[in-house]
């Protein structure tokens, strides 16, 4: 759908469906789980037994991310305005792109948990790894809630800094947010206020000033 620049929506929150694409990291974590409860459960239950343990806790763990999912799909609200973008959500997360620092559109990994692997050391380990989105990247200011884990923080701190005045790359994955970004609305704003991330147009914002 095309809109008049005049009657663009600001504020965008996650389209239906998605928790595909936020659970695909944990296919081996969920299955690496099953294959324990199923030998825990064989020990005191039999075969029967470890059949049942591995659906219940695999279920229950299945329940966990789908709330976990609910919570951010619904907590989780990306805004344009006439200055940049802007990601926030009801935990205190925020993350502040204005559009003369985008520098690209690219893939965006976001972190969905610890990703620390488990497992025998020197054996089989497993991990949840990031979710893989499409969106704007460049130079911004991020905001952390007071109770974002050490790992998080770990993580974001690796992240490069402007050389000049020391803010931080960051990235706002619009697919997560509208897997049909690019055609939509929010694709619209961002060919309205920096149509050369499209290509095709002079490039202004990077290198870094």
């Amino acid at each position: 759908m095309s809109y008049s620049n005049q009657a663009l929506p600001r504020e965008f929150r996650m389209v239906g469906g998605g928790f595909g694409r936020m659970a695909l990291p944990y296919v081996f974590l969920l299955i690496f789980f099953a294959v324990v409860m199923l030998l825990l459960g064989s020990v005191f239950g039999g075969l029967v037994g470890g059949i049942i343990a591995a659906v219940v806790g695999t279920g229950a763990l299945v329940g966990v991310l789908y709330a976990k999912f609910n919570r951010l799909k619904q907590g989780t609200t990306v805004r344009f305005s006439e200055y940049g973008v802007e990601l926030s959500d009801t935990l205190g997360y925020q993350i502040r792109l204005n559009w003369p620092d985008i520098t690209r559109i690219g893939e965006v990994k976001s972190q969905m948990s610890n990703p620390t692997a488990i497992g025998a050391e020197g054996g089989l380990q497993v991990g949840a790894g990031a979710v893989r989105t499409q969106g704007i990247i460049g130079w911004g200011h991020r905001v952390l809630p007071p109770n974002a884990p050490g790992w998080m923080r770990q993580q974001l701190a690796m992240a490069p800094v402007h050389p000049h005045d020391g803010r931080p790359e960051v990235a706002i994955p619009l697919s997560g947010i509208d897997p049909n970004w690019m055609q939509g609305a929010m694709g619209q704003w961002v060919r309205m206020y920096r149509p050369d991330l499209f290509g095709g147009y002079p490039q202004y914002g990077y290198p870094p000033r």
